[in-house]
């Protein structure tokens, strides 16, 4: 475990946390000293093939020096979010630092979207987030602390065809984000937004079985060709989180290789292959 950087003492609720990216700014989070609770869903931990996870980046935490435990909980199912939080203050503590990162997410063209993808896709990304939020911030404002970050995606800006309804709730609750930090910025209650793009996890592990259509999707997905690391997420994570950070409210950070800056389909096909490019 790293030095003391402020988290020391603090109470970290990190949803969706087994896996991916928020199970790397969970164990950042740990790193630098904060008591995490890693929410996770069981069911979708086995569904994905990663059975264990939770509670292997417990034990992975633990060995490491740090304080972490797992909270099993399925927000797509209603009162979840409530539950989730009475649970976090019996174990560890009043909660007041906040990653909300599980999220729902249907791969299909919007007219093949059905009512049950949609459903779970807007109870997962915004009724939950909505519940903890609302379960959460009256005590951080009446404590005057309290940071929160969520993880959106590239694609509130940058809607893609195969995720309408997903990008639709990023988008959303981007929105939301801004809206609360404007209410809390006077209380210390720092509110901010993190959207990834292209990031190489097990959610997007089936466009890697054949290696030469991945290198393919991975050129074309961003300027910078290539996916990003859960890793690369965390710095910028911790920045938002951290206690020093005083005034950075409301601000959605890009991790994304440039994604997320319009671009003409000649600059497109320039960053695709270099060798289009001209030096004036």
């Amino acid at each position: 475990m790293t030095a003391d950087t402020g988290f020391t003492g603090r109470t970290a609720l990190v949803t969706g946390a087994s896996r991916g990216i928020a199970a790397a700014i969970a164990k950042g989070l740990a790193d630098v000293g904060a008591r995490v609770a890693i929410s996770y869903s069981s069911k979708a931990d086995a569904a994905a093939g990663h059975e264990g996870a939770a509670e292997a980046l417990v034990a992975s935490i633990t060995k490491a020096g740090g304080h972490a435990t797992a909270i099993e909980c399925d927000i797509s199912e209603p009162d979840a979010a409530e539950r989730l939080v009475a649970e976090c203050k019996d174990v560890l503590g009043a909660i007041d630092t906040l990653v909300l990162s599980a999220s729902a997410q249907v791969n299909k063209v919007f007219w093949r979207q059905t009512a049950s993808d949609i459903s779970t896709q807007l109870q997962v990304n915004i009724s939950a987030n909505v519940a903890l939020l609302q379960a959460l911030l009256p005590r951080m404002q009446a404590e005057q602390y309290g940071r929160i970050l969520t993880i959106g995606s590239v694609q509130e800006v940058a809607p893609g065809a195969e995720m309408p309804i997903y990008a639709m709730t990023k988008a959303a609750l981007r929105n939301l984000v801004e809206n609360l930090a404007v209410q809390c910025a006077r209380d210390n209650v720092m509110i901010n937004n993190i959207a990834p793009g292209l990031i190489q996890t097990d959610r997007n592990a089936f466009r890697r079985a054949d290696q030469a259509e991945w290198q393919e999707f991975v050129r074309s997905a961003n300027p910078a060709g290539r996916a990003g690391e859960p890793a690369d997420v965390v710095r910028p994570a911790l920045f938002l989180l951290a206690p020093e950070n005083k005034f950075t409210t409301g601000t959605t950070i890009y991790v994304a290789g440039a994604a997320q800056v319009a671009r003409s389909s000649s600059d497109a096909a320039c960053a695709a292959n270099p060798q289009m490019q001209t030096v004036s």
